[in-house]
């Protein structure tokens, strides 16, 4: 055993101890049991994405891109990633309902308006009144088109605050969205026919309101919109989506 194993196992004896503090022993062996339990169907829950299938959603947002007008150069240089996204993800693990991968064209390439336009509901497609000079991000990302991998759409996350999903997320190992990455999302979803969704991975600034505001996309009269709240605002219709990691 490492030494950084030995450091997470004593953690894990502490927060243990304080938890079964005034638990008896049956109840904790109840306890740690069922927990065994939830874990295993878990594990079971996750699988291993067949190649085939991998290349076939790779191919399928490539061509969704394509009928939203994305320019071809940056189609080229999301395209020519294919082998190494595929090689990726064949050898992760996802949970039930997460997204191997999705291509995200970051702010450096296209306009935040030329993004959000990209998002179709139906007929309507989406639109922002939002200042792009406003918006920053809190997350790390490649400047030039890239793919982030083991997508969770913000369902597990939902009526939990952008500011509380932001530190859970840094507790489980996974990183908010971005606003480009969010819109990828609606992009290639149909999430928003489920739940809005906040841009947990950025901020924006508004001179008028006083607090922290993330983003977030929603319909608004049946058309996407790009918005913003507060970060420690939260309602059962919206949730953080994430991701496990990112490369381009």
């Amino acid at each position: 055993m490492g030494k950084k194993d030995k450091i997470c196992k004593k953690e894990l004896v502490v927060k243990l101890t304080s938890l079964f503090k005034k638990a008896n022993a049956k109840d904790i062996d109840e306890a740690v049991q069922e927990a065994k339990n939830q874990l295993t169907v878990e594990v079971k829950k996750a699988k291993r994405k067949n190649l085939k299938d991998l290349e076939k959603l790779f191919n399928s947002q490539i061509q969704t891109l394509k009928e939203r007008g994305c320019p071809e150069q940056i189609i080229i240089l999301l395209t020519v990633q294919k082998n190494r996204v595929l090689s990726r993800a064949s050898k992760m693990i996802f949970k039930d309902g997460h997204i191997p991968f999705i291509p995200v064209i970051p702010r450096t390439y296209r306009s935040i308006y030329d993004l959000i336009a990209m998002v179709w509901n139906n007929d309507k497609q989406g639109y922002t009144y939002l200042n792009p000079m406003a918006i920053t991000d809190r997350i790390r990302a490649p400047d030039r088109p890239y793919y982030i991998f083991d997508v969770e759409d913000g369902e597990a996350l939902l009526d939990m605050s952008p500011g509380s999903a932001e530190k859970t997320l840094k507790s489980q190992k996974r990183s908010p969205l971005t606003v480009a990455e969010v819109v990828a999302l609606c992009i290639h979803t149909d999430v928003l026919s489920r739940h809005d969704i906040w841009a947990t991975g950025s901020r924006y600034d508004k001179a008028d309101v006083d607090g922290e505001l993330a983003l977030d996309v929603f319909l608004a009269d049946g058309a996407p919109e790009l918005g913003w709240t507060f970060v420690d605002y939260s309602d059962d219709s919206s949730g953080s989506a994430s991701c496990r990691s990112r490369c381009s």
